[in-house]
């Protein structure tokens, strides 16, 4: 898998790149993997900017399992108490509900929905996924990909 120690445009260009050369399911996987990477390491570092320590953001967020218990509590961490939904809007968090249903089945063998239908979808959900790092980038000055920093802003 990709490190995050990579840049956001080395991510985009090797998902251009698996959609340009094998099939629509694996860029489909990585850009889901991406999207929720993005939004897992920003509650992480909200978390951290409440005042947990580094260790007990981590204790805190290997607790969360799947993207919808990380959706639940988004509002307990952000500055304005909102829900992850609100914060990038409910075309965008349908986007990756849904994606999130379709790698599931896909990655644990319970579904398979086809290369047309991963072709599809591929196109809306990287544009939510550019969206949430701009939207995380503008509220919050970060979108979990780089220079995490504690409570007092110092970096980790």
């Amino acid at each position: 898998m990709i490190s995050l120690r990579r840049t956001y445009k080395f991510a985009r260009n090797r998902i251009n790149q698996l959609r340009a050369s094998a099939p629509p399911d694996e860029a489909f996987v990585l850009t889901m993997f991406f999207v929720e990477k993005i939004i897992r390491r920003t509650l992480l570092q909200l978390m951290i900017r409440s005042g947990m320590t580094l260790a007990d953001a981590v204790v805190a967020m290997k607790k969360l399992k799947g993207i919808w218990a990380v959706k639940n509590a988004w509002h307990k961490y952000d500055p304005a108490n909102r829900d992850l939904e609100a914060v990038i809007g409910k075309a965008h968090w349908d986007v990756i509900a849904d994606s999130a249903t379709k790698r599931n089945d896909l990655v644990h063998g319970s579904g398979n929905e086809g290369q047309r239908v991963y072709s599809q979808v591929l196109t809306p959900l990287i544009a939510s996924l550019d969206q949430i790092r701009q939207t995380f980038t503008g509220e919050y000055k970060y979108a979990g990909w780089r220079g995490m920093k504690d409570a007092a802003g110092n970096p980790l």
